[in-house]
């Protein structure tokens, strides 16, 4: 027997209802736990964003996200990064799909995350801001052909940041020429293996500051440094504040790195 007319208008109604009502939409990705979504204004300050956002942060709350911009969230470089992509969203009204990035979790592990900003916009239609979807890649097989030669160097990077890392070794990895290498992994991830190593070992270490109490001088051996002296110039370059000072201001409410 066939639904009532009056019913399946009803219920294409309902239908309509939840996928246009946007207060719906945050509620449900706070059920995946490997996703991370985010609704920034104009001037990407934060307006929404999702449980697995807050893990990514070590945020306590939403009330230590939302109203904030990326700058309180992000060293300089990343943050001027992130912004970026979001003017070109807001600006174009063009998508960004599936960008591909390494990210540092909230655990310190290297993810391979793909990035998909779209247009947010208002109920006249006019574009208000971006809305964001983060995911981890699955496996390597997803990675794009270009990456894929590369996601043996990333893994050993996540094993073995701590110690000493020869460019000349990932390049071995990579079974390329170090010229080769160097090349070729700048062209993917617009930064030299060294900065890229660093960087890593920089977030880790912010990760660390904010998320234990470990000593400055431990977090430092422990992130692949010499010293915290060697730590300290690097993180100051890179943060723009000393680790101390990095702790003493978000280490209570947490922050992503």
């Amino acid at each position: 027997m066939g639904v009532p007319v009056a019913a399946r208008s009803r219920s294409r109604d309902r239908e309509v209802a939840i996928r246009c009502d946007p207060d719906n939409l945050p509620e449900i990705l706070d059920h995946l736990a490997d996703v991370y979504f985010y609704v920034k204004d104009v001037n990407s300050r934060w307006q929404e964003c999702n449980s697995a956002t807050l893990t990514l942060f070590n945020a306590a709350s939403k009330s230590d996200v939302l109203g904030k911009a990326d700058w309180d969230f992000y060293p300089e470089q990343i943050a001027r990064e992130i912004i970026q992509d979001d003017r070109s969203v807001i600006e174009s009204g063009r998508p960004i799909v599936n960008k591909l990035e390494v990210i540092v979790d909230e655990s310190g592990r290297l993810l391979w995350v793909l990035t998909t900003k779209t247009p947010a916009r208002n109920k006249r239609g006019e574009i208000c801001g971006v809305m964001g979807l983060t995911r981890p890649v699955g496996t390597t097989d997803m990675l794009p052909n270009g990456y894929r030669q590369f996601s043996k160097v990333i893994d050993y990077v996540e094993e073995h940041y701590r110690s000493q890392l020869e460019v000349s070794e990932l390049a071995r990895i990579a079974c390329l020429s170090e010229s080769q290498f160097r090349k070729r992994f700048m062209k993917l991830f617009k930064i030299s293996p060294l900065k890229f190593i660093t960087r890593i070992r920089v977030q880790t270490a912010a990760k660390l500051l904010v998320s234990s109490d470990a000593a400055i001088a431990d977090i430092a051996v422990k992130c692949g440094f010499c010293d915290q002296s060697y730590l300290t110039r690097q993180f100051t370059s890179f943060f723009g504040m000393t680790p101390k000072k990095y702790r003493d201001r978000l280490g209570k409410r947490g922050a992503a790195a």
